[in-house]
């Protein structure tokens, strides 16, 4: 079995499933709560990465000035290597901090959520 690809194409081709959209803002959802983080989908798939982003840049940047722990463990539970934060954000310097981590998240759970679908679609 070949481990699915998550080029930045298929990671931009699977932004486009509504399927793979939905599973990702309740990925979001889940696991900022789990820190008594709320973030609220209203289901408008067009609007998506906007809504979210914006919720989610927030919690981000009261965590890093306030919560470095709670942060910190965030990106553990997550999954966002800190080295992955330093590479993005040389390569894009023209980006905040708390916007280069909101980005990496919103990708790391986009490539949870295709992995899981590629598991699922292999075993039918």
């Amino acid at each position: 079995m070949n481990f699915p690809s998550l080029t930045n194409d298929q990671i931009r081709k699977a932004a486009k499933r509504e399927d793979l959209i939905r599973e990702t803002a309740d990925q979001i959802i889940k696991d900022f709560g789990g820190f008594d983080l709320d973030i609220q989908f209203s289901g408008n798939i067009r609007d998506f990465y906007l809504e979210l982003f914006v919720q989610m840049q927030s919690h981000v940047d009261d965590l890093l000035a306030a919560q470095g722990e709670k942060f910190y463990n965030l990106l553990y539970r997550i999954d966002v290597d800190p080295k992955e934060i330093d590479h993005y954000q040389k390569e894009f310097p023209e980006l905040s901090l708390v916007d280069v981590i909101t980005e990496l998240i919103i990708h790391r759970e986009l490539k949870k959520v295709m992995i899981r679908d590629y598991f699922r679609q292999s075993n039918h």
